[in-house]
């Protein structure tokens, strides 16, 4: 099965998350299927669930005729997607926006790899720019790092401010 997340599914928790959901959803259905077939009366509602979890069940049920099998085949794909994307943390020096955040994701989806995850996380300390860790390989374009790397021309800036 080929998966094509939706921006909405950007790091490994939220792919968690929707498996989670997925699994949910897969247990309801059986449940509602076997009291269909049984005549025992009306099925429950549906669990409610994430629209990115609904997109993926419409997906899937818009290929083929929704059943057990197709949405344990879900599951496992998404298990087997988890387990080999690719993945990217960001630190940033505080929490980014939702844009930025979106904006990140897409360059990353475009530029490194279609099926990224991305995290991320903050620590102040950065003071300014960003740390990418993709692997084992660690990018600091922190003002930190900066600061820190010029620290015998600070004091001489900062004499003549």
């Amino acid at each position: 099965m080929n998966l094509k997340l939706p921006a909405s599914i950007s790091s490994p928790q939220d792919l968690k998350a929707i498996m989670l959901e997925i699994r949910q959803y897969s247990r309801w259905f059986a449940h509602a299927d076997v009291k269909k077939r049984v005549g025992g009366g009306a099925a429950s509602e549906p669990p409610v669930i994430s629209p990115a979890a609904a997109s993926l069940v419409q997906e899937l049920g818009s290929s083929k005729p929704l059943s057990q099998a197709s949405l344990d085949g879900l599951a496992e794909a998404l298990e087997v997607f988890a387990a080999k994307a690719p993945q990217i943390t960001i630190t940033l020096a505080a929490m980014p926006s939702d844009g930025l955040k979106k904006t990140l994701i897409t360059w990353c989806r475009q530029h490194i790899a279609p099926d990224i995850l991305v995290t991320f996380r903050f620590n102040s300390t950065l003071l300014g720019g960003m740390v990418v860790r993709y692997g084992s390989r660690v990018f600091d374009w922190s003002f930190r790092r900066q600061i820190l790397a010029a620290r015998g021309k600070f004091p001489e800036v900062l004499r003549h401010v």
